[in-house]
């Protein structure tokens, strides 16, 4: 190896360090703050977004044409508002979605303890189930890094096949609708007034166990000569014991405590529990050296999604100011049913545009706040918005991974998720008149 190179190589690992401890940082900081503990909301947002400055160069040019936008449009609101007389702390602005940065950064240390273990078993609808639901199971706290576990494993020729390509599209962005792991339940429980998690969750598992019914006539229906010799990755127990034991997890605190910060427990529960289950299988020297190893190595990597998601978030905040400001106003003065399936499907056509389906969720829960009277509904606009986006939209995170890193072509993506992406949303429409006609707001 050559001196520059072990150079870069230094260079290299010196910035991921930095940029590992910045964010860890700023998850330690804003966790105490998200509990009352401490008031560090300044500070945590200067360490996160000079996390954002000292790794934006190794975004890709994709990764940054969205944040320039968003940056872009920030700045134009919030001057427009300064030159208004509106009083703004940039401070303020730039901390508008902190507590997801954290989440973001917490949620990375749950593949510390991730390991795949399958089951062998025959071919044909078993195996296809099974491995849907491991697959499902395993996204709603592994994130992105699960469809890239169980996608080497799915495929075959340097690709994927229609129902494995299903299987991870769908598997990961039902489980979007639910958990809290995942990053648009608590931006929506954060950025909606009047949320409740225990309010939205049985019409959110309801729509997940609709979308995996659905996958399941679709494989039987359009893909049957598949489906019949279809060899998946059944998981084991093993493996799908850490996120059941979160999720629950998730859902006993909150109905014990409801009035503690959903988005700080599970940022919490998300990064003790590793490094819990690593003390009780390698010991607490060994655990602790992985954990740091983790904040110097490898935290670094969560770079794009908290860039996009603090850039949103100033976004957001500049767009209210000038709201507050009456610089310009809503065309109704309420959240109704229409409102809520206008946002859902406007979200999800712009999304399949090109826009960030985060960064409009952002932009219209922030415009769309202080005229929110149905928060429920709206919350399931945002959320079922956000999935259909995900599994069907050639620019989400999803299906960039299908293309770029398993070789699915656009057309057949488009092909098999088309008419889903379209049973879903009117699922969720009539879900939403079915909420307004029995009064649930």
């Amino acid at each position: 190896m050559t001196t520059s190179a072990q150079s870069r190589i230094a260079l290299l690992c010196t910035r991921n360090a930095l940029s590992g401890l910045l964010i860890f940082a700023t998850l330690c900081m804003a966790l105490l703050d998200t509990f009352d503990l401490a008031n560090l909301t300044e500070p945590a947002t200067l360490t996160a977004w000079a996390f954002v400055a000292l790794e934006f160069g190794r975004l890709t040019p994709k990764q940054r044409l969205p944040i320039y936008l968003l940056l872009g449009a920030g700045v134009v609101f919030a001057a427009w508002s300064w030159f208004a007389g509106v009083p703004l702390h940039p401070l303020d602005l730039l901390g508008e979605h902190l507590k997801l940065a954290m989440l973001l950064a917490a949620v990375n240390f749950i593949r510390l303890s991730t390991q795949l273990q399958s089951n062998t078993g025959n071919p044909g609808l078993r195996s296809f189930v099974t491995t849907l639901g491991g697959m499902h199971l395993l996204s709603s706290v592994a994130n992105f890094s699960s469809m890239l576990l169980v996608g080497e494993q799915l495929k075959r020729k340097q690709t994927l096949s229609p129902l494995s390509s299903m299987i991870l599209a769908r598997g990961f962005s039902l489980a979007v609708l639910w958990s809290p792991f995942l990053s648009i339940l608590p931006l929506t429980l954060e950025q909606v007034p009047g949320t409740q998690l225990y309010n939205i969750l049985p019409f959110t598992l309801g729509l997940s166990l609709f979308g995996l019914a659905y996958t399941l006539l679709d494989a039987r229906f359009r893909h049957e000569r598949e489906l019949d010799a279809y060899q998946g990755y059944p998981m084991t127990s093993g493996t799908l014991l850490l996120p059941l034991t979160l999720i629950i997890a998730i859902l006993i605190v909150s109905a014990l405590q409801p009035d503690l910060p959903t988005v700080g427990v599970v940022a919490l529960m998300a990064l003790l529990t590793p490094l819990l289950l690593l003390t009780l299988k390698q010991g607490l020297g060994e655990a602790a050296q992985r954990f740091g190893n983790h904040i110097v190595e490898r935290l670094a990597d969560t770079r794009g999604e908290i860039s996009l998601f603090l850039s949103a978030g100033f976004l957001a905040a500049a767009v209210k100011a000038c709201l507050s400001a009456s610089l310009f106003s809503l065309p109704f003065t309420y959240t109704s049913p229409g409102v809520a399936v206008f946002v859902l499907w406007t979200i999800t056509i712009l999304a399949h545009l090109g826009i960030h389906q985060f960064a409009l969720v952002a932009i219209f829960a922030g415009m769309l706040a202080d005229v929110t009277t149905a928060p429920t509904q709206m919350a399931i606009a945002y959320i079922v918005a956000t999935s259909a986006s995900m599994s069907g939209s050639l620019f989400s995170g999803v299906n960039f991974i299908l293309q770029a890193r398993f070789n699915c072509s656009g057309r057949d993506i488009l092909r098999t998720n088309l008419p889903y992406t379209l049973v879903m949303l009117l699922a969720a429409t009539v879900l939403i008149y079915m909420m307004h006609y029995l009064g649930i707001h």
